[in-house]
Protein backbone atom coordinates (compact mmCIF):
# COMPACT_ATOMS: atom_id res chain seq x y z
CA UNK A 1 0.00 0.00 0.00
CA UNK A 2 2.75 2.56 0.49
CA UNK A 3 4.22 2.03 -2.88
CA UNK A 4 0.50 2.61 -4.36
CA UNK A 5 0.14 5.42 -2.12
CA UNK A 6 3.53 7.11 -3.27
CA UNK A 7 2.62 6.11 -7.25
CA UNK A 8 -0.69 7.53 -6.46
CA UNK A 9 0.34 10.86 -5.36
CA UNK A 10 2.97 10.79 -8.00
CA UNK A 11 0.41 11.20 -10.52
CA UNK A 12 -1.17 14.03 -8.85
CA UNK A 13 2.15 16.08 -8.90
CA UNK A 14 2.22 15.05 -12.11
CA UNK A 15 -1.40 16.29 -13.23
CA UNK A 16 -1.12 19.42 -11.15
CA UNK A 17 2.10 20.52 -12.36
CA UNK A 18 0.60 20.45 -16.37
CA UNK A 19 -1.40 23.14 -15.22
CA UNK A 20 0.64 25.10 -13.12
CA UNK A 21 4.66 24.92 -14.38
CA UNK A 22 4.94 27.42 -17.49
CA UNK A 23 5.35 26.64 -21.11
CA UNK A 24 7.00 27.59 -24.11
CA UNK A 25 10.21 28.20 -21.32
CA UNK A 26 13.16 28.96 -22.86
CA UNK A 27 16.32 27.11 -22.37
CA UNK A 28 20.01 27.53 -23.43
CA UNK A 29 20.96 24.45 -25.77
CA UNK A 30 24.62 22.86 -25.05
CA UNK A 31 26.42 20.03 -26.07
CA UNK A 32 27.02 17.18 -23.17
CA UNK A 33 30.55 17.83 -23.15
CA UNK A 34 30.13 21.86 -22.40
CA UNK A 35 27.53 20.49 -19.36
CA UNK A 36 30.38 18.10 -18.01
CA UNK A 37 33.07 21.21 -18.65
CA UNK A 38 31.66 21.94 -15.25
CA UNK A 39 33.32 19.71 -13.42
CA UNK A 40 36.51 20.76 -14.72
CA UNK A 41 36.00 23.83 -12.17
CA UNK A 42 37.61 22.33 -8.54
CA UNK A 43 35.48 24.99 -6.46
CA UNK A 44 31.92 22.92 -8.74
CA UNK A 45 33.43 19.36 -7.36
CA UNK A 46 34.04 20.67 -3.90
CA UNK A 47 30.30 22.72 -3.39
CA UNK A 48 28.77 19.06 -4.28
CA UNK A 49 29.84 17.42 -2.07
CA UNK A 50 28.75 20.01 0.77
CA UNK A 51 25.04 18.54 0.05
CA UNK A 52 26.75 15.17 -0.14
CA UNK A 53 28.21 15.25 3.36
CA UNK A 54 25.40 17.10 5.45
CA UNK A 55 22.58 14.95 3.95
CA UNK A 56 24.83 12.07 4.52
CA UNK A 57 24.96 12.85 8.54
CA UNK A 58 21.25 12.85 9.00
CA UNK A 59 20.64 9.55 7.10
CA UNK A 60 23.31 7.87 9.09
CA UNK A 61 21.05 8.03 11.50
CA UNK A 62 17.76 8.43 10.11
CA UNK A 63 18.36 4.71 7.85
CA UNK A 64 18.05 3.38 11.41
CA UNK A 65 14.99 5.64 13.04
CA UNK A 66 12.77 2.57 13.32
CA UNK A 67 15.31 0.72 15.58
CA UNK A 68 15.99 3.57 17.48
CA UNK A 69 12.37 4.56 17.81
CA UNK A 70 11.82 1.25 19.44
CA UNK A 71 14.49 0.07 20.81
CA UNK A 72 16.05 2.77 22.29
CA UNK A 73 13.16 4.86 22.86
CA UNK A 74 11.01 2.73 23.66
CA UNK A 75 8.25 3.39 21.77
CA UNK A 76 5.26 1.41 20.71
CA UNK A 77 5.52 -0.18 16.84
CA UNK A 78 1.80 1.62 16.61
CA UNK A 79 3.22 4.85 17.18
CA UNK A 80 5.79 4.86 14.65
CA UNK A 81 4.08 6.11 11.77
CA UNK A 82 2.90 9.06 13.67
CA UNK A 83 6.33 10.31 14.75
CA UNK A 84 7.58 9.78 11.55
CA UNK A 85 4.65 12.04 10.07
CA UNK A 86 5.95 14.53 13.08
CA UNK A 87 9.35 14.18 11.35
CA UNK A 88 8.13 15.03 7.88
CA UNK A 89 6.35 17.99 9.45
CA UNK A 90 9.12 19.55 11.04
CA UNK A 91 11.21 19.28 7.71
CA UNK A 92 9.06 22.06 6.09
CA UNK A 93 10.89 24.11 8.79
CA UNK A 94 14.09 22.78 7.26
CA UNK A 95 12.69 24.22 3.96
CA UNK A 96 11.75 27.77 5.27
CA UNK A 97 15.08 27.93 7.28
CA UNK A 98 16.95 27.34 4.06
CA UNK A 99 15.28 30.45 2.56
CA UNK A 100 16.43 32.28 5.29
CA UNK A 101 19.86 31.40 4.73
CA UNK A 102 20.46 31.69 1.49
CA UNK A 103 18.73 35.55 1.39
CA UNK A 104 22.24 36.89 2.47
CA UNK A 105 25.62 35.20 2.50
CA UNK A 106 24.31 31.46 2.50
CA UNK A 107 27.93 29.86 2.08
CA UNK A 108 29.30 32.31 5.12
CA UNK A 109 26.29 31.55 7.38
CA UNK A 110 26.26 27.28 6.14
CA UNK A 111 29.63 27.13 7.55
CA UNK A 112 28.03 27.09 11.11
CA UNK A 113 24.92 25.99 10.40
CA UNK A 114 26.32 22.44 9.70
CA UNK A 115 28.32 23.07 13.38
CA UNK A 116 24.61 23.11 14.88
CA UNK A 117 23.83 20.70 12.84
CA UNK A 118 26.74 18.26 14.44
CA UNK A 119 25.82 19.23 17.37
CA UNK A 120 22.73 18.57 17.18
CA UNK A 121 23.75 14.98 15.74
CA UNK A 122 26.26 14.22 18.51
CA UNK A 123 23.96 14.97 21.22
CA UNK A 124 21.15 12.12 20.08
CA UNK A 125 23.97 9.79 22.23
CA UNK A 126 23.09 11.51 24.75
CA UNK A 127 19.27 11.86 24.31
CA UNK A 128 18.65 8.46 23.43
CA UNK A 129 18.07 7.56 27.02
CA UNK A 130 15.39 9.69 27.50
CA UNK A 131 11.67 9.18 25.05
CA UNK A 132 10.99 13.13 25.22
CA UNK A 133 14.69 14.30 25.04
CA UNK A 134 15.39 11.72 21.84
CA UNK A 135 12.32 12.58 20.18
CA UNK A 136 13.04 16.48 20.63
CA UNK A 137 16.42 15.74 19.13
CA UNK A 138 15.27 13.76 16.51
CA UNK A 139 12.99 17.03 15.34
CA UNK A 140 15.40 19.34 15.35
CA UNK A 141 17.53 17.11 13.20
CA UNK A 142 14.58 17.34 10.39
CA UNK A 143 14.57 21.52 11.17
CA UNK A 144 18.58 20.84 9.73
CA UNK A 145 17.87 18.11 7.25
CA UNK A 146 17.09 20.93 4.12
CA UNK A 147 18.80 23.81 5.34
CA UNK A 148 21.90 23.33 2.94
CA UNK A 149 19.37 23.28 -0.53
CA UNK A 150 18.52 26.80 -1.41
CA UNK A 151 22.13 28.03 -0.97
CA UNK A 152 24.44 25.24 -2.31
CA UNK A 153 21.80 25.93 -5.71
CA UNK A 154 22.41 29.03 -5.70
CA UNK A 155 25.87 28.46 -6.00
CA UNK A 156 25.82 26.06 -8.81
CA UNK A 157 24.55 28.39 -10.65
CA UNK A 158 26.44 31.02 -9.67
CA UNK A 159 29.07 29.21 -10.44
CA UNK A 160 27.59 28.09 -14.16
CA UNK A 161 27.17 31.76 -14.99
CA UNK A 162 30.97 32.26 -14.59
CA UNK A 163 32.35 29.31 -15.87
CA UNK A 164 30.26 28.12 -18.37
CA UNK A 165 26.54 29.91 -19.04
CA UNK A 166 25.36 27.36 -21.30
CA UNK A 167 25.77 24.65 -18.52
CA UNK A 168 23.65 26.44 -16.00
CA UNK A 169 20.54 23.87 -16.45
CA UNK A 170 22.83 21.32 -15.76
CA UNK A 171 24.21 22.82 -12.48
CA UNK A 172 20.57 23.40 -11.20
CA UNK A 173 20.55 19.19 -11.55
CA UNK A 174 23.90 19.40 -8.95
CA UNK A 175 22.16 19.60 -5.46
CA UNK A 176 19.59 16.54 -5.85
CA UNK A 177 21.79 14.61 -7.11
CA UNK A 178 24.24 15.66 -4.21
CA UNK A 179 21.44 14.70 -2.08
CA UNK A 180 20.66 11.09 -3.45
CA UNK A 181 24.53 10.39 -3.09
CA UNK A 182 24.64 11.80 0.68
CA UNK A 183 21.47 9.54 1.55
CA UNK A 184 23.54 6.63 -0.27
CA UNK A 185 26.64 7.27 1.63
CA UNK A 186 25.18 8.10 4.71
CA UNK A 187 22.94 4.62 4.84
CA UNK A 188 26.30 3.04 3.99
CA UNK A 189 28.00 4.24 6.71
CA UNK A 190 25.45 3.66 8.88
CA UNK A 191 25.21 0.10 8.14
CA UNK A 192 28.62 0.03 8.63
CA UNK A 193 28.19 0.87 12.09
CA UNK A 194 25.63 -0.71 13.40
CA UNK A 195 27.14 -4.00 12.16
CA UNK A 196 30.47 -3.22 13.91
CA UNK A 197 28.83 -1.14 16.81
CA UNK A 198 25.93 -0.29 18.51
CA UNK A 199 22.84 2.02 17.03
CA UNK A 200 24.24 4.59 19.50
CA UNK A 201 27.29 5.18 17.73
CA UNK A 202 25.53 6.65 14.99
CA UNK A 203 25.08 9.95 16.16
CA UNK A 204 28.83 10.06 16.42
CA UNK A 205 29.27 9.04 12.60
CA UNK A 206 26.60 11.65 11.47
CA UNK A 207 28.05 14.37 13.77
CA UNK A 208 31.33 14.28 12.25
CA UNK A 209 30.11 13.81 8.93
CA UNK A 210 28.11 17.51 9.11
CA UNK A 211 31.50 18.78 10.81
CA UNK A 212 33.02 17.48 7.18
CA UNK A 213 30.29 19.63 5.67
CA UNK A 214 31.23 22.69 7.80
CA UNK A 215 35.04 21.98 6.33
CA UNK A 216 33.92 21.85 2.81
CA UNK A 217 32.05 25.18 3.11
CA UNK A 218 34.88 26.92 4.86
CA UNK A 219 37.23 25.87 1.57
CA UNK A 220 34.07 26.82 -0.66
CA UNK A 221 34.00 30.48 1.06
CA UNK A 222 37.31 31.28 1.41
CA UNK A 223 37.64 30.25 -2.40
CA UNK A 224 34.84 32.46 -3.26
CA UNK A 225 36.04 35.55 -1.66
CA UNK A 226 39.25 35.71 -2.88
CA UNK A 227 36.96 35.56 -6.35
CA UNK A 228 35.47 38.61 -5.33
CA UNK A 229 38.57 40.91 -4.20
Amino acid sequence: MTFWLTAALGGIAFIISMFVLPRNIKATKSSLSEQLSLFKQPKIILAFFIPVFTIAGTYTIYTFITPILQQKLGIETKYIGIVLLIYGFFSIFSNLLAGKIAQHNGLGRLRYTFIIQAIILFTLYFTMSSMWLGLLTIMLMAVMLYAVNATVQLYFMDLAERYSPSAKDFASSLTPVAVNVGIALGSAIGGFVVASGSLDKLSWAGGILALIASVLTFMSYRLNQKDQI
